[in-house]
């Protein structure tokens, strides 16, 4: 889309942006799915909205699939709606076209919102770690259900939009409750951590690992097929039955079920829920099947 937004001179004494001393232009999500998110502002124009064909996509639905521009211009970042249906605001005040944005302020599209702010690499990774700490579980440090449910919700939209596959492979221990009466809960934690260690090896660089209960994890595979998804599943199953897992000593035998499930983009599942039922329900089935199964 052609920038056609007439850029008036600031006047005296207006914020000017010194881009040399090492901090980069960034918005930072303070609310919405992804608080703690940083995005650097790295072109001279970055579109938002929930379409994939823009510079950053924000997959909420009060934001319309090309929302806002930010544009750079003589040292200083400029805000411009594009027509949204919600709007767009700076520090609540709503924008047309064209506003200055400056250190501090606070850019709302829809219902989410980002601070404004200049990042070295330091400040970085303190949003970072914030963020990790958000959305990683405490104990096995892979990804968490809060996480987990946003990512779902995002790849669902997408999926539905371009039909692109979208699979769930769901697993837990069997019979976890005995580990914990039988070696006592340290070593039930001890489990948990170490089998997630060693399952997250299974995955692709792109997959979304989780815990999403007591002894039940899960992963999102985006743009695999059913095939891909039960090969993994059965990579899964044969490393944790074949794995040492010991304790103080004492060698603990482990195995999990597993329950797959692909949806291709139709109508036939209707919310992000819906995967979640359907993959539940067959690891139900591999545990009715006897456990230390794959069911799909």
């Amino acid at each position: 889309m052609p920038d056609n937004t007439e850029y008036r001179e600031l006047p005296e004494g207006s914020d000017q942006v010194d881009m040399t001393d090492g901090k980069r232009p960034c918005l930072i999500m303070i609310k919405g799915d992804f608080i703690g998110e940083v995005y650097e502002l790295d072109s001279s124009v970055t579109m938002i909205g929930r379409s994939d064909d823009v510079n950053l996509t924000v997959s909420d639905i009060s934001i319309s699939r090309k929302h806002a521009m930010v544009v750079f211009r003589e040292k200083n970042f400029y805000v411009s709606d594009l027509d949204s249906t919600n709007g767009t605001f700076i520090n609540k005040e709503l924008v047309g076209s064209a506003r200055l944005l400056r250190e501090g302020d606070k850019l709302t599209v829809g219902s989410v919102t980002f601070k404004f702010s200049y990042q070295d690499d330091e400040d970085t990774e303190y949003h970072s770690m914030l963020r990790n700490m958000a959305i990683k579980d405490g104990l096995t440090r892979i990804y968490n259900k809060r996480y987990f449910d946003e990512m779902l919700n995002k790849e669902f939209d997408y999926n539905r939009r371009n039909n692109s596959g979208l699979s769930l492979v769901m697993f837990d221990i069997d019979h976890f409750k005995s580990v914990n009466d039988q070696f006592g809960h340290p070593a039930g934690d001890f489990v948990l951590k170490e089998l997630a260690q060693l399952v997250e090896h299974a995955a692709r660089g792109y997959d979304v690992f989780a815990r999403s209960g007591g002894e039940e994890f899960i992963f999102l595979m985006r743009g695999a097929d059913l095939d891909a998804a039960i090969q993994l599943a059965n990579r899964v199953r044969t490393a944790v039955e074949t794995h040492q897992f010991v304790y103080d000593g004492q060698t603990i035998k482990i195995t999990v079920s597993l329950g797959v499930s692909y949806w291709d983009g139709n109508d036939a599942m209707t919310s992000a829920q819906s995967i979640i039922e359907a993959v539940d329900k067959k690891l139900y089935e591999a545990k009715n099947n006897g456990r230390n199964k794959v069911s799909s």
